[in-house]
């Protein structure tokens, strides 16, 4: 988004093509069974290949950035220092230069006293009360991206409400959606397009030179429907760390590199249950973190961050290390439960492919240096919720799921080293699979980002991360972005001139249009020759106007709400009808 946005605004025209679908504030609900299956890769169902790891991505235009938890640390500085020695030179003072002009933008500020909720307040308390050694501990409040909204001049900071996963209905979680995307949507001046549901397949190219990608409009059920190329001077992939390294695989480019050194911040969570209600799925989900375990704490090698979390009822009625009538009990007690997410800074050890139908596969096992964190983390937590007062501990292991007293806490490392399938982890960072650095025989990209031996082929995402980075990436995803896409604009004499094709709107898919042009538009679409009187005639797509169609005169831009939105008949295929039937059975409790 920062790439598109800022080579647009210095006067580049901009093709911007996204997998999943365009989806506005308005349209998010905060209703599970709604918004999973809609800003979710797989609907959520997005698991390593032995499904022992659930990945969370988000799969819509603004990325992870609209489902995430708003979370901004900077690169710490230990990680710059390290990553230098592995040969990506980029200074820290332009690592901090980025991170000020997009912390700027995003509005990134500290969690206020007042705006810590109750089940972070107890992870503050558990903090203040442990020590190592006699000693405090490192802990502290975080900085998220919220601000003023752009569609309700009367909310001027996150209203707290708690359904940051589900995107922010209010829009004041400053995601790429609300930022950067909507300023070059609502930029004139520039030459900007977003296709939406629109999946790239291959990336063309000849003697090291990327000649654009070929990609297909896909519906819900992943059916093509049309087919689109992009002839293109630059070509840069921000797929994530997956997706990115499958479609350099699929293109045959960088070799037996591409899609190693995967590393996803496993995080295993431990929840205390105390007598109080705490309402822990009441206000900001992340507002807190400990850090005197982590590599923001100056630790080098593996480490992890204790960090407040909280989820929606369906999402923590998956992650429930029970069944049956327990899961009932367990359910009914939501309120009374504290949760903290034990986030590890992994080793690069996961490898993505591709599967024999050219699905991804994501094949990772944690390291025993991953598993001793994850045990130390996690008995740590259960001795702080006993700390302020818990009743009992639940843990993310099946074996041992709940601690009575801390008698039993060594119970539960000896089961995370004797049986480590047994444990439940959770992803939200995979970094890595196209690592960065100076020397083509061990790395993808250079240090700007672009694929060794291309002249205009980059890939620029948390894909390029040569180690994981130990604390939630999305500000140096973002800093990155900022300065590639000002040496793509330094250099951009050197790259070489394609054909243009002209462009095309297609109504039927979930994009910007202007109205002034959608004659010119149709006019120049020789694979569909006959869309117009099909859209006129079609019992499902007929454009019925003020019904499922809008027209902004502001800003001259008119717009599909039946398809964008997506709840629509055509929703079929299986993986989303079974998540849609199943995403309401918490409503029983």
């Amino acid at each position: 988004a920062i790439l598109a946005t800022n080579l647009a605004k210095s006067g580049k025209s901009v093709a911007l093509l996204e997998r999943g679908g365009y989806y506005d504030g308005e349209s998010m609900n905060q209703r599970e069974s709604d918004m999973i299956p809609l800003l979710w890769k797989d609907a959520g169902a997005n698991f390593t290949s032995n499904l022992k790891i659930a990945i969370a991505q988000g799969s819509c235009l603004g990325g992870s950035t609209v489902i995430n938890d708003a979370v901004c640390f900077r690169i710490p500085d230990l990680v710059v220092e390290q990553w230098k020695k592995m040969g990506v030179s980029i200074e820290k003072s332009e690592w901090d230069a980025a991170n000020d002009e997009v912390s700027k933008r995003i509005n990134v500020t500290l969690v206020t006293k007042d705006e810590i909720n109750d089940n972070a307040k107890k992870l503050q308390e558990a903090c203040e009360k442990f020590t190592i050694y006699g000693k405090p501990i490192a802990h502290g409040a975080n900085r998220r991206n919220c601000g003023p909204s752009f569609s309700d001049k009367t909310l001027t900071k996150c209203v707290e409400c708690g359904f940051c996963h589900l995107g922010c209905h209010y829009n004041t979680k400053q995601s790429m959606l609300v930022t950067y995307i909507h300023d070059a949507l609502h930029d004139h001046g520039i030459d900007y397009t977003a296709y939406c549901n629109c999946r790239v397949e291959k990336i063309t190219y000849q003697n090291g030179i990327a000649t654009g990608v070929d990609g297909v409009f896909v519906d819900s059920a992943g059916d093509e429907k049309y087919r689109i190329r992009v002839n293109a001077s630059v070509v840069i992939v921000s797929a994530g760390s997956i997706a990115s390294s499958n479609l350099l695989q699929k293109s045959n480019i960088g070799g037996k590199n591409v899609g190693k050194g995967l590393a996803l911040h496993p995080a295993p969570f431990v929840m205390g249950k105390f007598n109080e209600k705490i309402h822990g799925n009441r206000g900001i989900p992340m507002s807190y973190t400990c850090h005197e375990f982590g590599v923001t704490n100056g630790v080098k090698k593996g480490g992890f961050l204790i960090e407040s979390i909280f989820l929606p009822v369906f999402q923590m009625a998956v992650a429930m290390p029970s069944f049956g009538l327990d899961h009932f009990k367990m359910m009914q007690e939501l309120n009374h439960y504290t949760m903290a997410g034990v986030m590890i800074r992994d080793g690069s050890d996961g490898i993505i492919s591709l599967s024999y139908n050219d699905r991804p596969k994501v094949v990772y096992q944690p390291s025993p240096d991953t598993l001793e964190d994850a045990a130390r983390g996690m008995a740590i937590v259960a001795n702080m919720w006993f700390d302020v007062g818990a009743t009992s501990v639940i843990t993310a292991h099946r074996d041992f799921p709940v601690i009575h007293n801390r008698a039993d806490i060594p119970r539960l490392k000896d089961a995370i080293r004797d049986n480590p399938d047994g444990l439940m982890l959770a992803s939200a960072h995979p970094q890595g699979g196209n690592k960065m650095g100076d020397d083509p025989e061990s790395s993808i990209v250079d240090s700007n980002c672009k694929v060794h031996g291309f002249e205009n082929l980059y890939v620029c995402d948390a894909s390029v991360f040569p180690t994981a980075l130990g604390v939630n990436p999305q500000l140096t995803v973002m800093a990155l972005a900022t300065i590639t896409s000002k040496k793509i604009i330094k250099n951009w004499s050197s790259f070489p001139k394609m054909q243009s094709f002209g462009k095309t709107c297609d109504l039927s898919q979930p994009r910007f249009c202007n109205a002034e042009t959608l004659g010119n538009y149709f006019a120049a679409i020789p694979h569909k020759p006959e869309l117009f009187s099909k859209l006129e005639n079609s019992k499902e797509d007929a454009i019925v106007p003020n019904k499922n169609w809008r027209f902004d005169k502001n800003t001259l831009q008119i717009y599909n709400n039946l398809y964008w939105k997506g709840f629509y008949g055509r929703d079929t295929d299986a993986l989303t009808t079974i998540l849609r039937y199943f995403g309401g059975f918490y409503k029983r409790f």
